[in-house]
């Protein structure tokens, strides 16, 4: 994937960024002036969850990304949490973040989810968390990296039955944990008073309930209706075109063809139709998402009713319990002990005979000797999964973490078959010296010349070769006059 350009417009400023299909450089004399928020514009255009920044409120802007794929040029266009996917045989729009995997799958051509939930936390290595990122954890915002769930998606590992597993003993650990609880609240037990009253508001939130459901209803019409037209106008404009009908202007002398570019008003009828159906989309979501809000609350309220002698009859039950709390002491171990089994033989499920592991293990420690730091490498192939990042210095830790990027890409790369685009925010931060930084480009430029690579950073990297540089004097969205003042 190559990503072409990027159209920012917010608060009545415009901008086009273009970009290079080799190396980028977004740089800057001075931080906090845009760099890193146009790193993640460009990730923001493609569906993710990715938050804006303090200066700028990406749900207040619409970004345009057009980028080019194996089958040809894609252009994205984000409102808020509408997005639309323009494709070279097809257009589709997207409500975020509902449909974001269905939006991924086409971006990356894939429909494997673990694969897709992942493939952020190897290509971006964010300012904040990226670069201390090794194998687990936040990537940025809400998103979320795991290693296990890579490899797993990359090698088509299927451990769904194990983790149910895992789950549901989590869950009566859970129980026989709370279970404990109350026998040491029965110990503990003191009578006492409690007045808090709660109101009774079931009648209200279930007539607000009646009424969402009815507008949903009728919006569910509304939307099957715009559907029926657009599919009545599609399969009308086919029925023209296949008819080859003409007709005659007698000003001219001339004949023109019937069809949809010709019809009067007929795009303009299509793109309001499109619009409303939008819109509608949008309206269906809030409100579903209010009846989940609603429906809680109900619940909830059913519950709240005479609390304090509902409390007063708990106190009076766990008086009763007879339960030898060293027997469910036992039962918590056993089930602490099956879990741990549980999760062996999801680990050996996932990397047991499993080339991605190795191979992945072999690129990190090929990155770690050129960047002089595999001593602190495990020979063994399980060290990609090491959560051991105590003993790794800044600078350490920073090329450790470059190593595993660089071998997650690699792998991803081989399934997918294609070039990721690798984008990197602020490399030489964390103790790392010039010289360093100078070791990792050369890993770029001789490793990954055919990737297209986009840095943010106040430094100049002229080994990079070629290098588009993007200057930001003073802002983002700055004007071409104020970067000559």
């Amino acid at each position: 994937m190559i990503i072409k350009s990027l159209e920012i417009e917010y608060d009545g400023s415009k901008k086009i960024f273009n970009f290079d299909e080799n190396f980028n450089l977004i740089h800057s004399r001075n931080n906090s002036v845009g760099k890193s928020t146009l790193l993640r514009y460009i990730f923001f255009s493609l569906g993710y969850n990715i938050p804006g920044t303090k200066k700028i409120k990406f749900h207040k802007s619409v970004v345009t990304c057009s980028f080019q794929t194996q089958k040809g040029l894609f252009i994205t266009r984000r409102e808020n949490e509408i997005i639309t996917l323009k494709t070279p045989y097809s257009e589709h729009t997207f409500i975020l973040p509902t449909d974001e995997i269905e939006l991924q799958s086409i971006i990356w051509n894939t429909n494997n989810v673990l694969l897709l939930q992942n493939i952020l936390g190897a290509i971006y290595m964010d300012q904040e968390k990226g670069w201390t990122l090794l194998n687990r954890g936040v990537v940025i915002g809400s998103i979320r990296f795991n290693i296990e769930e890579l490899i797993q998606g990359l090698s088509n590992r299927d451990v769904s039955e194990l983790k149910e597993k895992r789950i549901a003993t989590e869950i009566e650990l859970k129980k026989y944990r709370q279970l404990l609880n109350l026998i040491h609240y029965k110990e503990h037990l003191a009578k006492t008073t409690n007045t808090i009253a709660f109101p009774n508001y079931s009648s209200e939130l279930e007539n607000k309930i009646e009424l969402l459901l009815l507008d949903k209803k009728n919006l569910e019409n509304d939307i099957k209706s715009l559907e029926e037209v657009k599919k009545e106008n599609l399969n009308f404009t086919n029925f023209i075109e296949k008819m080859k009908i003409t007709v005659f202007d007698s000003k001219t002398g001339s004949t023109i063809p019937v069809n949809k570019n010709t019809i009067n008003h007929f795009n303009d009828n299509q793109t309001y139709i499109d619009t409303r159906y939008n819109m509608l989309k949008i309206n269906l979501s809030k409100i579903n998402t209010e009846l989940l809000k609603l429906k809680e609350e109900f619940n909830t309220s059913r519950n709240l009713v005479d609390v304090q002698s509902e409390i007063e009859k708990f106190d009076a039950q766990i008086a009763n319990i007879s339960v030898n709390p060293n027997s469910i002491q036992r039962i918590i171990e056993q089930l602490n002990m099956n879990n741990k089994i549980i999760k062996k033989e999801i680990n050996a499920k996932t990397t047991i005979n499993n080339s991605v592991v190795n191979n992945m293990h072999k690129s990190i420690l090929k990155y770690a000797k050129k960047l002089g730091v595999e001593d602190v490498i495990d020979v063994q192939s399980n060290y990609i999964f090491t959560s051991d990042l105590k003993s790794l210095s800044g600078a350490v830790l920073h090329k450790i973490v470059f190593c595993f990027k660089m071998a997650y890409i690699t792998e991803i790369q081989k399934v997918l078959d294609i070039k990721l685009p690798i984008v990197l925010d602020s490399p030489s931060g964390r103790e790392v010296d010039q010289k360093n930084i100078q070791e990792t480009m050369n890993i770029l430029l001789e490793d990954f010349s055919l990737n297209q690579v986009i840095i943010a950073s106040i430094f100049s990297y002229n080994n990079l070769h070629p290098l588009k540089k993007i200057e930001i004097k003073q802002s983002l969205l700055e004007s071409e006059k104020d970067l000559f003042e």
